[in-house]
């Protein structure tokens, strides 16, 4: 948007409402570009990766793992929005509070953290807090706070 690509941003804002539309604790890490939510992954075992490296995959298993930095980074962004004059947008604000609302308790569970770990969740808590502090400023901003 600092670059002047204010409709590209507005339309990719409607996007990211329509994709990531529901429950936040159904919020995914990615969606297809068609804000599709099942993004199947694939071994091919024929082949090899750089340096012989196997397994090759395609698709991304992570868009079923539940992780927290999501959050944060999806108010932060709508923040940014906002803070470099795209229009306020009503569905984008209840998204934001819908999210506050949802780390109010939500910050405390396990999650597989950016590191996408094929194990168990784990309590990685390090970048929620960028979306509680973007939450805060946002409402002080607009004089509505998300809580």
């Amino acid at each position: 948007m600092i670059s002047g690509y204010i409709e590209e941003a507005r339309t990719w804002r409607e996007w990211l409402l329509r994709a990531i539309a529901g429950h936040p604790q159904d919020t995914q890490i990615m969606y297809g570009v068609a804000g599709e939510r099942m993004l199947t992954e694939l071994e091919l075992p024929w082949l090899t990766g750089y340096k012989n490296s196997v397994p090759v995959r395609i698709g991304n298993a992570a868009h079923e793992q539940f992780q927290l930095d999501v959050y944060g980074e999806v108010i932060d962004t709508l923040h940014a929005a906002r803070k470099y004059n795209l229009e306020a947008n009503d569905d984008a604000w209840r998204l934001q509070k819908a999210l506050m609302d949802f780390l109010e308790s939500g910050w405390k569970q396990p999650d597989e953290g950016i590191w996408e770990v094929r194990g168990p969740a784990a309590p990685f808590h390090a970048f929620q807090g960028d979306g509680v502090g973007g939450g805060r400023s946002i409402g002080k901003r607009h004089s509505a706070p998300l809580w």
